[in-house]
């Protein structure tokens, strides 16, 4: 690599710091008062004010760094498809692990720690599944903390009559498949009229799924929030089970496909500042920056939309867009090249 090359690289990892900061700033500042009014509401501890924003931190960076190095490639002219590479793969890894470890914890402690665990309330996740002659509904669930919210268990006679309901706020994993349920309340019925027989209450009960916290909540686990090591291992597992794991095979293949999103914004903007050498101008890179990053998100919603309707596969939907874009820069380079 030649001293120009260096410099060149040198300074668009210097725009692109800058205007990361200020991007990354400006949202972390808009996610921070949207989110504030809870803090306040349930009179959250000063800790969780400061630890909120450090683990969706991942998540900024993965939302604003294509942004700043499409605005990065008009503030600096030369080859940046090295330091745009390099890019992509700290993106891919963010996407992969880091992103959904983050989302897991600022999910934590705005439904665990800010809220002070929540009563069942209307809004759930939908998670439910049977256990033996149990039916169990959960409302969220942190499988890496091993944490279920909002549990509900109606049990069933051999006639499928319920003849006992439990509700608990929390319910803590144990080990051995075992989970201690906290503010229990149960329900008795009679199975032939339905009529409650009795009522009881508990600070705790410890009860046995048959499941670990995985077990419990992978196949209605929020996507977003697994590492593609779960989605890999889920995927896989609803394949064996003969389930349809599109959902997931789609998240799986965002990830990948948007860590290469930098390296794209680089290829498109490059022929611009090539072509306005010296004159280039940061207001119209500006503005050709975000017209340039609306069309590609246009993309990537409307074939991310046609591949979770099951109308692409998950793999062409994903890749369509960067495919398109990368297509539309190569050509661009080329004709500057001209």
């Amino acid at each position: 690599m030649n001293t120009l090359d260096r410099y060149i690289q040198q300074l668009f990892l210097k725009n692109l710091a800058y205007i990361l900061l200020a991007l990354g700033s400006l949202y972390a500042v808009v996610e921070f008062i949207e989110k504030v009014d809870d803090f306040i509401e349930h009179q959250a501890d000063l800790i969780y004010y400061l630890l909120y924003p450090l683990y969706n931190t991942p998540l900024i960076f993965s939302n604003t760094l294509p942004m700043a190095v499409l605005l990065s490639a008009f503030a600096t002219i030369g080859n940046l498809s090295v330091a745009g590479f390099l890019l992509s793969l700290v993106l891919l890894v963010c996407n992969l692990w880091l992103t959904p470890l983050g989302i897991q914890e600022t999910e934590y402690i705005k439904n665990v720690k800010i809220t002070k665990r929540p009563e069942i309330t209307t809004e759930s996740n939908n998670i439910f599944f049977r256990n033996g002659n149990r039916i169990v509904h959960i409302n969220r669930s942190f499988p890496q903390r091993g944490t279920l919210l909002g549990v509900l268990i109606v049990s069933f006679n051999d006639q499928f009559k319920p003849v006992e309901r439990l509700q608990a706020t929390s319910a803590n994993y144990q080990g051995n498949d075992l989970w201690l349920m906290e503010n229990v309340k149960v329900w008795e019925f009679s199975p032939d009229d339905k009529a409650m027989t009795d009522y009881r209450s508990h600070d705790e009960w410890l009860m046995d799924l048959d499941k670990d916290p995985y077990e419990v909540t992978q196949i209605w686990n929020n996507p977003e929030e697994m590492t593609q090591t779960e989605l890999s291992r889920l995927i896989e597992t609803l394949q064996a089970d003969g389930h349809d794991p599109q959902v997931y095979q789609m998240e799986s293949h965002l990830r990948t496909s948007k860590a290469f999103i930098p390296l794209i914004m680089v290829l498109l903007g490059t022929p611009f500042a090539l072509q306005r050498g010296r004159k280039a101008s940061l207001a119209l890179g500006i503005i050709i920056s975000l017209a340039i990053f609306l069309a590609y998100f246009i993309l990537y919603a409307v074939f991310a939309a046609l591949g979770g309707s099951g109308i692409l596969s998950p793999l062409v939907a994903a890749w369509s867009a960067n495919i398109l874009m990368a297509l539309t820069g190569t050509w661009m380079f080329l004709k500057a090249q001209d």
